[in-house]
């Protein structure tokens, strides 16, 4: 799964400045100069590990609408069964999520986390209709109802979330302003995640271990954060993007992610 749009980011300076915001070009062109001064640039520049939910199936059918996009990438696809993909080199830019200041893709790398979100309802399912819930109820868990045509590196895998709200399953928590409803990610993804970022953290030490959290009451906050820019860390696309400057407005990685799970496992890290 190569990134099919990269990008460079401006305030680096090891490849060709024609690279930067322009229309995607041969793989080839995208060299970097000194390996050994991007990483130190790299270090400098980013400090944010952004989380989003991809709306799909699975990574590869992420990946298949990424092809068919003219700009959008993402330098990591995290798969159902805990599979991860890195699509290119970090020092690159992909425009995953711009920011409501517009230049959130700049400080910033992206994971693509294979979850169907609301369109796993049937009753809000807009680009994948169906009749009946994508998740069914199998014992005390559910399970997602995956097409043939979508498959995970572990032809055995059965995709169930890691959490399951009350009788219905999914949860429903408003970010943004809008309700949003869906099943948890699974077990697998929490675990891989959890794992890549201790990487990132060591690799550019300034994506801090920490997630988005109000210390008066105690909860993580899912809407957009008030000095969103400046936040060094792992937070979601909510976080930094709800459209008040004309962008779209966002909602990953959504109501079921588990924020008090990712806080737990950095807290037991000594500082």
């Amino acid at each position: 799964f190569a990134c099919p749009n990269r990008r460079g980011r401006k305030v680096l300076s090891q490849h060709t400045p024609a690279l930067n915001d322009a229309p995607t070009q041969k793989p080839s062109n995208y060299k970097i100069k000194n390996t050994q001064t991007a990483y130190r640039e790299l270090i400098k520049t980013v400090h944010q590990f952004v989380l989003h939910y991809d709306v799909c199936y699975t990574s590869s059918h992420c990946h298949q609408l990424m092809l068919a996009s003219p700009f959008k990438g993402s330098h990591f696809y995290l798969d159902l069964d805990g599979t991860l993909f890195q699509t290119c080199d970090l020092y690159w830019k992909t425009n995953t999520a711009p920011a409501d200041d517009k230049k959130g893709n700049e400080r910033s790398v992206h994971v693509e986390i294979a979850n169907l979100s609301w369109e796993a309802l049937a009753k809000q399912a807009e680009y994948f209709p169906s009749k009946k819930d994508k998740y069914k109820k199998i014992g005390k868990g559910w399970k997602l109802n995956l097409p043939d045509e979508y498959k995970v590196m572990n032809n055995s895998f059965r995709a169930m979330p890691s959490r399951a709200y009350g009788e219905r399953g999914y949860f429903s928590k408003k970010i943004n302003g809008k309700m949003v409803r869906m099943w948890d990610f699974t077990e697998e993804q929490y675990e891989t995640l959890i794992k890549l970022s201790f990487g990132l953290n060591q690799l550019l030490p300034s994506i801090k271990l920490k997630v988005p959290l109000d210390k008066e009451t105690g909860q993580h906050p899912l809407d957009r954060l008030k000095n969103f820019s400046r936040f060094a860390g792992i937070l979601g696309h909510s976080h930094v993007q709800n459209g008040s400057t004309g962008l779209e407005c966002k909602y990953d990685p959504g109501s079921a992610f588990n924020w008090a799970r990712l806080h737990k496992a950095f807290k037991k890290v000594k500082p």
